[in-house]
């Protein structure tokens, strides 16, 4: 059994590394042990899970159908030996973070600087990405996500919230004036992440919520694609505030409606539901909440 166990968290950890070579310095083995545990796993299957060339590897079907296991299997153990190493107070292991690029630019990169030089053990691997990554396949520790939350049954916390603004370009403002776009917001142009409902809300001066339907609007694949094409006059945008600080200030893209407020971005860290949980992501999160969540706004 526990033979099994180490061949299945080899197989992960080759998938993860995408060489034999790669996941041989992952878990300090050599190549040629590796290549074994991967021979005595498929000799246990009764098929071949990879297919190799000189240059790449890929998954056969039995190869995807037993991933998700063995990923969950390498976690665990990954898991498992960062609590024996947590009596002494020293955290270790590789860490594998997926973090809305919302948060990029709001102080999140020195949070992870000041946890990493308190445990210098811990190595970091960092997704920014407007797509929402799957935990489980994709073998991340922890997700800082942002907008509603769908799927209950994985760990969550609350972390903040981070302002947006309503913005153009100024050559777009030009072409009809604040009134006009108040007047008719159905009908302006706007900018979107794929990522986001086709409808918008906005609250009016008056502090009543607006709901805007936009389903012509042009699809941005990014937060920084979003900005661009706000700054090319493309149409109205709402990215957070603290990622257009500069052009504002620059004149290079205004706020197209003094007075109206879009609604934050809600934060939160999620992570996958295990029996064990992770001593790393415990103090990290709690890093998070006392030098970075506390002061979004």
């Amino acid at each position: 059994m526990l033979d099994a166990l180490k061949s299945l968290a080899t197989f992960a950890a080759v998938m993860e590394a995408g060489s034999f070579r790669g996941a041989a310095g992952r878990l300090g083995l050599s190549p040629s042990t590796v290549s074994y545990h991967i021979n005595e796993l498929e000799r246990h299957m009764g098929a071949p899970l990879l297919n190799r060339s000189t240059r790449h590897i890929s998954l056969t079907p039995l190869g995807e159908n037993i991933l998700p296991g063995a990923l969950a299997v390498l976690a665990e153990a990954e898991t498992i030996t960062q609590q024996v190493q947590r009596p002494s107070g020293r955290l270790q292991g590789r860490f594998r973070v997926t973090v809305t690029s919302a948060v990029m630019g709001s102080g999140f990169g020195e949070a992870v600087a000041a946890f990493r030089n308190t445990h210098p053990d811990v190595r970091f691997d960092l997704d920014a990405s407007d797509t929402a990554r799957d935990l489980i396949r994709d073998r991340f520790d922890l997700a800082i996500r942002a907008g509603r939350l769908e799927n209950s049954t994985q760990g969550t916390r609350r972390l903040g919230q981070i302002r947006r603004v309503l913005v153009c370009s100024p050559d777009l403002l030009v072409a009809g004036s604040s009134e006009a776009l108040e007047a008719d917001w159905h009908h302006q142009p706007w900018i979107r992440l794929a990522a986001m409902s086709s409808r918008r809300s906005l609250v009016n001066p008056a502090g009543d919520p607006v709901e805007i339907e936009t389903r012509d609007a042009i699809i941005a694949g990014s937060i920084e694609a979003m900005i661009e094409l706000a700054l090319a006059g493309m149409g109205l945008a709402t990215p957070p505030a603290h990622r257009v600080h500069a052009a504002l200030g620059e004149g290079r893209l205004v706020e197209a409606a003094p007075g109206w407020q879009v609604p934050p971005i809600e934060l939160h860290a999620v992570w996958p539901a295990q029996k064990t949980k992770s001593p790393v992501r415990l103090v990290f999160i709690e890093h998070l909440m006392k030098s970075w969540a506390r002061n979004l706004t």
